[in-house]
């Protein structure tokens, strides 16, 4: 059963989606994907602890206007961390979600079990430009990260009404806040991967058109021992595609690191 409540974090309203039992895992979602328990966190929950956070601005959460980079993100939910009293969880990121994952695995690797990064961006990768998703309208925006367009219909069940045309608008000024320019990467990350010695899963679409193949190499490459599964059937948000697959790939490598620990 799912439950949702409101907490603050230093100040700050957050939303907070609770479901499952187990080992604790921290869902963070991508621009889009906030407030909605989706089959992909049902998976999850069978198997974990479940806490899914709607992001500042985003979903049911409001803004929060000292967020100016993507390191207070990463600061915001190590403070959420402490609040809910987790020493350590499991950490997985999709997208944008997965920016901020991967700022606090280099922050705060202590504080993880495992990392999963689901098509992250936030990273500079030689011969890529990651396409500007701001000045899209919502058809082309859906064509562009979803690779199954039909999968969309879980985040906009609204249609293209003014209601989900003002959630889109908010959700992009709270984006842009931190991820605007430099557009979608932080320059001092990829250097800082190094230092990433929690276990990490690299979960990724083959056909993702917002951060390709070449990126998710380029990640591989980057933090130590990180493991690259491929999801042929995906664009830039497997777990929204494929929800069933990629739950079981994440969940099973949760559960190994779990055991080694």
């Amino acid at each position: 059963m799912t439950r949702a409540r409101e907490l603050t974090v230093r100040g700050v309203p957050v939303r907070l989606l609770s479901g499952g039992a187990g080992p604790a895992l921290l869902f963070l979602h991508g621009a889009g994907g906030a407030g909605r328990w989706l089959p992909f966190q049902d998976h999850l929950a069978r198997r974990f602890a479940v806490e899914f956070p709607s992001h500042p601005g985003h979903g049911g959460s409001p803004a929060a206007e000292w967020i100016e980079h993507i390191s207070d993100l990463a600061f915001h939910y190590l403070d959420l961390l402490d609040l809910l009293e987790l020493e350590r969880v499991h950490l997985v990121g999709a997208s944008f979600g997965g920016w901020i994952a991967a700022e606090i695995a280099v922050m705060a690797a202590h504080r993880l079990t495992s990392l999963v990064l689901i098509d992250p961006v936030g990273i500079k990768v030689d011969g890529w430009i990651y396409p500007f998703l701001f000045a899209m309208d919502l058809p082309e925006l859906v064509s562009t990260v979803f690779h199954d367009v039909t999968a969309a219909l879980a985040l906009v069940p609204g249609g293209e009404g003014p209601d989900t045309l003002l959630e889109l608008a908010r959700e992009r000024a709270a984006l842009a806040r931190v991820a605007w320019n430099p557009y979608l990467y932080d320059p001092l990350l990829r250097r800082r991967l190094a230092r990433v010695t929690t276990p990490t899963l690299l979960c990724w679409g083959e056909h993702d058109r917002v951060a390709s193949l070449a990126c998710a190499r380029v990640w591989a490459a980057e933090i130590p021992g990180a493991r690259l599964e491929i999801f042929g059937g995906s664009g830039h948000v497997p777990h929204l595609e494929e929800p069933a697959p990629v739950a079981a790939v994440v969940g099973d490598f949760c559960a190994a690191c779990e055991g080694a620990r």
